[in-house]
């Protein structure tokens, strides 16, 4: 039903939101601080190799802990669903919400836990001082591939700093990806049935 992120993209995701909240207080640029923190991620990541393949459940907890709260995963639910989220109810936009970032904790998670050795480019951040809209640009380098191009859309709250809305993958939005793919379903079966299936991928440990 729904295409995998590529492996490492949970990488780059997590070295970016454990540091917006610095950056939103205007300390270190956003490129700067995730580049600055980069290497020291992954190579936290490395030395719990061991600790992870024991306990795996232990990425989903932190993703949950440090990447969670830098997402806005209501503005991203509605653009996913878009039209469908202006018709919902109160109690299906809830039930969504919870279900897509439960999907999205879990997917990150996987591929969190399948990293292994490829580094990350973080590009200059171009844009205005004032802007309220940032894009932050990455490539993951591969030894045994062309590297994968990253960007993050990102917008600042009025009182929770800079929070991601969506992910680009090789040009390809993470947004429009999943509104694809769930527009579909929502056209067979409904919203309660999309709701329905996602909580129970989630359930089954799916991502």
């Amino acid at each position: 039903m729904i295409d995998r992120i590529p492996a490492l993209l949970a990488v780059v995701w997590l070295v970016v939101a454990m540091n917006l909240a610095s950056a939103a207080a205007g300390v270190v640029p956003p490129d700067v601080l995730a580049r600055q923190t980069t290497e020291k991620t992954l190579q936290a990541i490395r030395e719990h190799r061991d600790e992870l393949k024991r306990n795996p459940s232990m990425i989903y907890d932190l993703v949950k802990e440090l990447v969670a709260p830098h997402f806005d995963f209501e503005l991203m639910s509605r653009l996913v669903l878009a039209q469908d989220w202006r018709a919902a109810t109160p109690d299906q936009r809830k039930r969504f919400v919870d279900e897509f970032r439960e999907l999205l904790v879990r997917t990150y998670g996987k591929s969190l836990a399948e990293y292994s050795g490829q580094t990350v480019q973080f590009e200059p951040l171009r844009a205005d001082p004032s802007a309220r809209r940032v894009t932050v640009s990455a490539s993951i380098k591969q030894p045994d591939g062309p590297p994968i191009a990253l960007d993050y859309k990102l917008y600042k709250t009025q009182d929770a700093g800079w929070k991601v809305f969506d992910v680009y993958v090789a040009g390809v939005s993470l947004v429009l990806n999943y509104r694809n793919s769930f527009g579909s379903e929502i056209a067979r079966n409904g919203l309660d049935g999309l709701i329905e299936q996602l909580a129970r991928r989630n359930g089954e440990g799916g991502g």
